[in-house]
């Protein structure tokens, strides 16, 4: 499911087919916001010259969604359910509050996983209790656990900046 260094997913479908496509005159462009610094940071140990513009303009998901919306372009379906980042359903790298939420907006998906867990026992677990250190299932998780604070669009100072930016630049071409 997920192990020590994420999940599987990740690996196969982001870093690997990265790998495959990079050359090394390449310019990475990255979509990191302004939240996702210690992230970016991170990314920059494996390619430093990887640039992150919506860090640099200090845009962060809230603005992007709001630029998004604005320029006419509907925003991916699980942002509009009011999901924090657009993965998979059912993404086991979610959270409490994520897996919460699953299980009301999604129960076949949420129960398709905990089925998985049933079969395989605690390794498949993806919690566990703080106070005891005991891994649990999905069945067995609160169903008022979690956090789930969703990105509202909106579009900030600094994302009414760079729209005035990218609109200057059109008017360029």
């Amino acid at each position: 499911m997920r192990g020590q260094y994420g999940a599987p997913c990740s690996q196969e479908l982001k870093r690997k087919v990265l790998e495959a496509c990079y050359q090394p005159d390449d310019v990475l462009v990255m979509g990191f916001t302004a939240e996702e610094r210690d992230r970016y940071e991170r990314f920059k140990n494996l390619f430093p010259d990887a640039l992150a513009p919506l860090i640099e303009h200090g845009l962060d998901k809230s603005d992007c969604l709001a630029m998004v919306e604005r320029a006419g372009i509907e925003i991916p379906a699980m942002y509009r359910l009011g999901y924090e980042n657009a993965n998979c359903i059912g993404c086991v790298k979610g959270g409490e509050g994520y897996w919460n939420k699953i299980r009301r907006d999604f129960p076949d998906q949420f129960e398709e996983l905990a089925q998985v867990q049933d079969e395989i026992g605690p390794g498949a677990y993806l919690f566990y209790n703080r106070k005891t250190g005991e891994r649990f299932s999905l069945r067995d998780l609160d169903p008022n656990a979690g956090r789930h604070n969703e990105p509202v669009p909106e579009c900030s100072f600094f994302c009414q900046m760079a729209e005035q930016e990218y609109d200057r630049g059109r008017e360029d071409e």
